[in-house]
């Protein structure tokens, strides 16, 4: 019986040892959302508390999905960057201008939704000044792919999806023991204090910077996601970025027919905004969207989001989460204080 137990125990220390690491330094909350995909250790628990008043924000724009207003200055469509709540760029809008999101489940792509909107009935319906047009840089020429132009969505579709649409918590990325989580993670983690350049969990690249003055901890890491490196690609070439601008001038001109006027917000991959700080570059190919977006001839008032945060860089910290691919409450100042520069201009 002895000789049992000392088996069983020698049997499952190493395991034992492996969850105890695991569960001590995995995150399974879905922010940070690089910590957690890339297997990272969560060292830096107490980072966020220099945004504590920021994450801490009372919300004063409105979401389609549970309001009854018909009339705002501004209107947002985007992916997650539009949909940071309390600390977003459109809550930063909202302190001076009424504000209208159009909610993530309704909306998994803004160019192509836009069209549908303008295509329906919603302009005849809502009264709306600007619509800023935000999508993150590495899915910008992807969403124009398949793009299909007549398509439309009246506001009767629209009301029978939030109706339909079920509350949803927050997805569940909880740690279970019998997981493969339990046997990557450790060995994940000890790669972080050994390694340098390297893709983490065959999604998360972790590259050694030449400063540690970018972030508030201090870190000369940079986390970034893979497919801001992978879908260069496409976003590198010409051909690319001038057919998603013709098709932005082509909404802009239906915008103006409905007396709306369109702002555009590629929101910069983490990996572009950082790529000049980056130590070891031999393998890695310098973004060129926003370099190309910047020289084409537009109709529609562009935010060149990337030269006014990398304006930021030397003389703010956290202008990107270092544990995460979004902006910070930081950017979503600088953003919105941007939107607000071109609104008045104009």
């Amino acid at each position: 019986m002895k000789k049992f137990i000392l088996k069983t125990t020698l049997f499952l220390a190493p395991i034992v040892l492996l969850f105890l690491i695991t569960f001590t330094f995995y995150s399974d909350s879905e922010s940070p959302d690089l910590i957690r995909l890339g297997y990272f250790p969560n060292i830096y628990k107490d980072y966020r508390n220099v945004f504590s008043k920021d994450l801490s924000r009372e919300i004063y724009f409105y979401k389609l999905s549970n309001t009854k207003i018909k009339k705002a200055k501004i209107l947002t469509i985007g992916d997650s960057f539009s949909q940071q709540g309390n600390y977003g760029y459109n809550n930063y809008l909202a302190e001076k201008y009424s504000v209208l999101n159009l909610d993530r489940f309704l909306s998994r792509n803004s160019v192509q939704t836009l069209y549908e909107l303008l295509n329906g009935d919603f302009f005849s319906t809502y009264k709306i000044e600007y619509v800023v047009l935000e999508s993150v840089e590495r899915d910008f020429i992807s969403s124009v792919q398949n793009i299909d132009v007549s398509k439309k969505i009246t506001n009767i579709q629209l009301d029978s999806i939030i109706k339909s649409q079920k509350k949803i918590l927050d997805e569940n990325y909880r740690y279970n023991f019998f997981s493969s989580t339990t046997i990557k993670f450790p060995f994940s983690m000890l790669q972080y204090y050994l390694d340098k350049n390297y893709l983490s969990n065959k999604m998360v690249y972790n590259v050694t910077l030449k400063t540690n003055n970018l972030f508030s901890n201090n870190s000369d890491k940079l986390l970034f996601y893979g497919d801001d490196l992978w879908k260069l690609k496409k976003n590198n070439d010409l051909r690319e970025v001038l057919k998603l601008n013709n098709i932005l001038n082509d909404l802009t001109v239906k915008l103006k027919s409905k007396n709306v006027k369109l702002i555009v917000l590629p929101a910069p991959d983490k990996y572009d905004l950082y790529y000049s700080y980056i130590m070891d570059k031999t393998e890695l190919e310098e973004p060129m969207f926003f370099k190309y977006l910047e020289s084409v001839k537009k109709d529609y008032l562009f935010i060149n989001s990337k030269k006014l945060l990398s304006h930021q860089l030397e003389s703010e910290k956290d202008i990107y989460f270092y544990d995460d691919t979004h902006w910070s409450p930081v950017a979503s100042k600088i953003i919105a204080c941007e939107i607000k520069s071109v609104i008045i201009k104009e």
